[in-house]
């Protein structure tokens, strides 16, 4: 979390109370099959990964369910074990935490098919005591903008989340939406070659067509009014959705696909995976773990 005079994500967890129990447990023990699977040259036996995690083979092969269930593909094959194929390009939690840095150990994750607005269910997360969080969703039925503008969620088109953490820094909660715009456009260069632009602090722009907006709302103590919690909602569109933009859209808002060349992409690129199709998809997952680390990285680097 965030100190006063040095700000790091997780520096003061222990004054805010976070969800400890057998959920957390079982994802330990699922990033650690993750992380065997993906280490190993040829397929892991379930014996191997029982000894490995001190449980049953039965518990391994309940494990390995859960995973496919997730979105992976993990290839069982009687008398060698298993492979891992693919990794899921829709939001999951075991892929998520997979691979964010160990700033965000302790972070709460709820993944989403659709919900109104990744916003309005981090502030419920963190009244519920669930600090620091993330809300992911693969579409928004009421995405906000600045000013309470409509932002435009389409199911399975977009990227949409929302990182809440606390905030006790000197500086002024309003650096952490100039922040985000920074991490959000290192990420699309360094891992796309795709050179955004930022307008207005929290748009995302790519050719003179919006792609992306941020949306920073704050969480105060009602004694002091003291700003206590950041509640940053990132969406994306990754792609245009099948029907037409509303009218007054289509000239304005664009996608990160307009920006690139499938045909050129390496197939072992970490941000993107196969879709059920076979096609080459923006994975979800491992845009927002980047994305995420990026922002803590930048926090780091604030003056102590």
């Amino acid at each position: 979390m965030l100190m006063r005079n040095h700000c790091t994500p997780l520096a003061q967890a222990a004054s805010y109370p976070l969800i400890c129990d057998s959920t957390h447990f079982h994802s330990m023990n699922n990033q650690i099959i993750l992380k065997l699977l993906k280490e190993a040259d040829e397929s892991l036996s379930g014996e191997r990964i029982a000894t490995k995690l001190d449980v049953s083979r039965t518990t391994v092969w309940k494990m390995i369910d859960a995973l496919r269930k997730q979105g992976y593909v993990i290839e069982g094959v009687q008398n060698l074990g298993y492979r891992l194929v693919s990794e899921p390009y829709l939001f999951s939690e075991e892929a998520l935490r997979n691979r964010l840095s160990s700033d965000w150990k302790d972070l709460y994750i709820r993944c989403f098919e659709t919900i109104t607005s990744t916003n309005i269910f981090a502030r419920a997360a963190v009244s519920d005591g669930k600090l620091p969080c993330l809300i992911v969703t693969n579409g928004q039925t009421s995405g906000r903008g600045r000013r309470g503008k409509a932002f435009l969620s389409p199911y399975h088109v977009g990227l949409f989340f929302s990182l809440a953490f606390p905030w006790n820094c000197e500086e002024s909660p309003v650096l952490v939406t100039t922040m985000s715009s920074v991490a959000v456009c290192r990420v699309l260069e360094r891992e796309l070659g795709v050179r955004a632009d930022i307008k207005r602090e929290n748009d995302i722009f790519f050719e003179d067509k919006k792609i992306g907006g941020i949306l920073t709302e704050e969480m105060s103590d009602p004694e002091s009014s003291e700003v206590k919690v950041i509640i940053l909602g990132i969406s994306m569109n990754l792609e245009h959705p099948s029907e037409d933009y509303f009218v007054e859209l289509q000239d304005k808002a664009g996608a990160l696909s307009d920006a690139i060349d499938r045909t050129t992409i390496d197939a072992d690129n970490p941000v993107f995976a196969e879709d059920e199709k076979g096609n080459l998809a923006f994975n979800r997952n491992t845009l927002t773990a980047m994305m995420i680390n990026e922002l803590a990285k930048i926090m780091h680097e604030l003056p102590s």
